[in-house]
């Protein structure tokens, strides 16, 4: 998959845009009463090959967390995470996540 993120190298976030979004977003299980929800977020990361180390899932979270705060919200709730072989798209598998973000009061 060209331009996608590959393992769990996370140089494409400043140190800054990490700390914050760790900070400031926080993983739920479920969304909340008080909260609104403002749309879903998502993350995609190959392993380009069956010995090329695979994405974990805090990675996966670090990536939606960062976007998430960029967008406003300062939840996710509801992560799911797939894994799915993708050798025709140049990668050994893909590794999709997505999350609601939330705004909780």
């Amino acid at each position: 998959m060209p331009g996608a993120l590959e393992g769990n190298d996370l140089s494409h976030l400043s140190l800054r845009d990490k700390r914050m979004a760790d900070k400031k977003v926080q993983v739920l299980d479920t969304q909340p009463k008080a909260s609104s929800a403002i749309g879903q977020v998502s993350s995609k990361r190959c392993q380009s090959s069956m010995f090329s180390e695979a994405p974990e899932e805090k990675t996966l979270l670090v990536d939606m967390k960062a976007e998430a705060y960029r967008l406003g919200a300062n939840a996710i709730s509801d992560v799911k995470i797939q894994q799915q072989g993708a050798m025709g798209d140049g990668c050994w598998n893909v590794f999709t996540a997505t999350a609601n973000m939330l705004v909780v009061e």
